[in-house]
């Protein structure tokens, strides 16, 4: 029972990187665009910024639940931190979701008509610049991780207790460089299968894996009101 636990905690934040890769936002547009256009190093420039921003926020976030770590076992504690995931989690699985279905993906048909190879940067530096600073600055990132935090850190520190952050940063590490690792192969060897479709797909894989974060964060609530 205890290694299950142990497996859905890792589990849960390798795919907590993942889906914080993924969204079709202004980072994968940049990779994607950059990939094509000057090289795969582009997009993998452009990956190790974003990744970088991510664990940023990640961390900060852990950082202020780990001033909570001794009260993570009380159920009032535990409530607020459920809705927070119901609050912020629910709407941006369902924003995902529409996008999906309905989003006629402007952003993708701007940044064709706008490709050109002088808006590559010459150095890789300034890509692995402009992804971090997309990441750490996008307000939709930042709702993400605040989130997602709060529905995973009190289940981690049960299981895995103050060793938690570290697990943490290292299975959202993971995640994080799976999605770029696959944008940056699928930059290199099958560009003509990335557009539209592709997109649409991503978002309602998205939509729907931020939907059951929201769902086991209101079982919890659920359960504490039960009883």
């Amino acid at each position: 029972m205890v290694f299950v636990s142990f497996v859905h905690v890792l589990s849960a934040a390798f795919l907590m990187g993942f889906v914080a890769a993924a969204p079709m936002g202004p980072v994968n547009m940049l990779a994607i665009r950059r990939g094509m256009i000057g090289g795969w190093r582009h997009a993998l420039a452009c990956g190790i910024g974003s990744v970088t921003g991510d664990l940023i926020l990640f961390s900060l976030v852990l950082l202020g639940g780990h001033y909570l770590f001794s009260d993570l076992s009380n159920p009032t504690l535990q409530i607020v931190l459920a809705a927070i995931g119901v609050i912020v989690l629910l709407p941006l699985g369902i924003y995902f979701l529409v996008r999906a279905v309905k989003e006629p993906l402007r952003a993708y048909a701007s940044a064709r008509q706008h490709w050109d190879e002088s808006t590559v940067p010459a150095h890789l530096v300034a890509e692995v610049a402009d992804g971090a600073a997309l990441t750490i600055f996008n307000p939709l990132t930042i709702a993400y991780w605040v989130g997602v935090t709060s529905n995973w850190l009190p289940f981690a520190h049960s299981v895995l207790g103050y060793s938690a952050p570290g697990w943490g940063i290292l299975m959202a590490a993971a995640g994080l460089m799976t999605w770029f690792t696959a944008l940056i192969v699928a930059v290199r060897f099958i560009p003509h299968r990335i557009g539209p479709i592709f997109f649409r797909v991503v978002n309602a894989i998205l939509g729907l894996i931020l939907l059951g974060f929201a769902m086991f964060c209101a079982i919890v609530l659920y359960r504490h009101f039960l009883h």
